[in-house]
């Protein structure tokens, strides 16, 4: 089967526009009529109600569940860019939000997949002190071998001299006891998933800062988000279509 003609019936989230252009300069022809595209592009997360009506169709989408769909999200070559924009994203909030450089700065980072491997590639390029937090002696060697130092989540409770604590972590891993932990002026950045990696009500009751860094793809680069976004369902296309 060849796919040439796609529609994108929800652009809200602009990164469907950005692909939408990507698919286009690919070749692919876009139709404002679903009905006669060989395939739809949704966006990230998807919501159930988008599949109406598009019960014989092949869908692309971000965070579902369709049988004659592709979820983009679970390709790791696209995994793993959007984790560096994430990451990108990530330190471009962090300067807005603080007085000092990154330079020198106390960083711990909590978790060490893919997102805080690339946070920790880029905020050693600007001579941070990283040190980061993870469960696996496989993801403590690789921290260690690229010059962090390493807690285990145990340690969190103890006295934490971090300037910037950024969390990866999709489950609650501060609370009330972590963040007793915590210096007063440290800037925490959360990247994890609703509902969080931490407890912001206690935050809140400390004084301490916490910043939302769901979505950072689509607020900080919506073009190369939205762009890497068609090239991995042209990749997909290219493997299962072709």
């Amino acid at each position: 089967m060849k796919l040439k003609k796609f529609s994108v019936p929800y652009t809200d989230d602009k990164r469907m526009i950005y692909a939408k252009e990507y698919l286009e300069k690919q070749g692919y022809e876009y139709t404002d009529k679903s009905d006669s595209s060989d395939f739809i592009l949704l966006p990230v997360p998807v919501k159930k109600q988008m599949f109406d009506g598009l019960e014989n169709k092949i869908v692309f989408y971000g965070m579902g569940d369709y049988k004659n769909g592709f979820d983009y999200m679970k390709y790791e070559s696209y995994v793993l860019k959007n984790a560096f924009l994430t990451a990108e994203g990530a330190v471009t909030l962090i300067e807005e939000n603080t007085h000092y450089s990154l330079y020198r700065a106390n960083v711990l980072i909590i978790g060490y997949g893919r997102i805080g491997k690339a946070l920790h590639n880029i905020l050693k390029g600007y001579g941070a002190y990283i040190t980061v937090c993870s469960r696996s002696s496989e993801s403590e060697a690789k921290a260690v071998f690229n010059g962090a130092g390493h807690i285990g989540f145990e340690n969190l409770k103890s006295e934490n001299h971090a300037d910037i604590i950024i969390n990866t972590v999709p489950h609650m891993v501060l609370t009330k006891s972590e963040l007793s932990a915590v210096k007063k002026d440290a800037l925490i950045l959360d990247l994890a998933s609703f509902p969080g990696g931490v407890d912001t009500l206690v935050a809140d009751s400390m004084g301490l800062l916490v910043l939302n860094g769901r979505r950072m793809p689509a607020r900080y680069a919506e073009k190369t988000a939205g762009y890497l976004i068609g090239e991995a369902v042209s990749d997909i296309i290219k493997e299962e279509f072709n």
